[in-house]
């Protein structure tokens, strides 16, 4: 979920680029369960984006299933509808294994990923910053973030996290300018459709699949 926030208050005061290195405290959601807070009590901050939904289809987690056994819901972040993990009533990650760990730690959710790194948006560029009051566990090793994301390719990642970010950023303010809930409705509706609900297929290339997506929105 994206926040406004003084950066000076939630960490270290560095802006960190792809192929820096940090110094962390954790091995995400390989953590014993007791000290993975971002496994616990998160509630509905956990958003996914079409990323997320095409790793978890590719881990055998199509988003129709999510959304029809409620491991997902839909919620308004800023006027935009967006999907995101419904945690259960112990406070517990729906992945949490019966040990307590991660059951789809290959396939686990961006923010998950990044933990406890955040995403940060400027002008033209992404950076990340290290949050200095989210993990409990106070020793770590030095590792690239590129490293840390564990992506194979985490330049295009970063390409499409910043173009999705942008693309939502664009849509919220035509929701926000345009007049009529039933014109409101019907752009929310095509939007979840176009991004979530239609099927991405596990054999082809994700970033294709967007981009022809991104183009069949754009010309709504």
């Amino acid at each position: 979920m994206e926040h406004k926030v003084d950066l000076t208050e939630i960490s270290d005061g560095t802006l960190y680029s792809l192929n820096d290195t940090v110094t962390l405290s954790c091995d995400g959601c390989r953590c014993l369960s007791e000290h993975a807070r971002c496994c616990h009590f998160a509630e509905d901050t956990i958003t996914l984006d079409p990323f997320d939904i095409f790793q978890l289809t590719c881990a055998g987690y199509p988003f129709v299933t999510l959304f029809q056994k409620e491991i997902i819901s839909l919620a308004p972040v800023s006027s935009v509808l967006l999907p995101h993990l419904n945690f259960n009533d112990s406070g517990s990650c729906p992945f949490l294994d019966a040990d307590g760990r991660c059951s789809i730690h290959a396939f686990r959710p961006g923010l998950c990923r990044l933990f406890p790194l955040a995403r940060g948006y400027g002008e033209n560029r992404l950076f990340y910053v290290k949050q200095i009051h989210e993990c409990p566990i106070p020793t770590g090793q030095p590792v690239s973030v590129r490293d840390w994301l564990g992506l194979a390719d985490a330049t295009r990642y970063e390409q499409f996290c910043f173009d999705w970010h942008t693309l939502v950023t664009q849509f919220r303010e035509r929701l926000q300018t345009t007049s009529g809930h039933e014109t409101r409705t019907t752009l929310s509706t095509r939007f979840l459709s176009i991004f979530f609900f239609a099927p991405y297929e596990t054999g082809a290339s994700f970033y294709e699949q967007y981009a022809l997506r991104q183009k069949e929105f754009k010309e709504i």
